[in-house]
């Protein structure tokens, strides 16, 4: 969830022409990954609780290129967020798909 409020508060620093392009998709992304993860989490199977994880290692690779775009279309941001920001999200997706491959399942991506 920190990371997301990281990701919202680097877009808020977007020009205001990105406000409903980049920044929003950067937002979807950043928001879509720990809401994928506490669904799957009510999850009755392991399958079930997998594949929303997968949503949310989508989300996160999604969200990290998103970020590498910004930082070379906007060089004016704050570069050391951007880079530390790309590798938060790096480890959490490395996470994210550790657990997947730990529930025993196979990605299918």
């Amino acid at each position: 969830m920190d990371y997301a409020v990281s990701v919202y508060r680097l877009t808020a620093s977007l020009p205001q022409d990105e406000k409903y392009n980049l920044a929003s998709q950067l937002r979807r992304a950043a928001a879509s990954a720990p809401l994928n993860i506490a669904e799957g989490s009510g999850s009755a199977t392991n399958v079930e609780f997998a594949r929303f994880l997968g949503y949310a290692y989508r989300s996160l690779k999604e969200l990290i290129t998103g970020l590498e775009l910004s930082q070379r279309l906007y060089p004016s941001l704050n570069e050391r967020v951007i880079v530390e920001l790309i590798d938060e999200g790096n480890q959490i997706s490395k996470m994210v798909y550790s657990l997947i491959r730990k529930l025993g399942e196979n990605p299918q991506w």
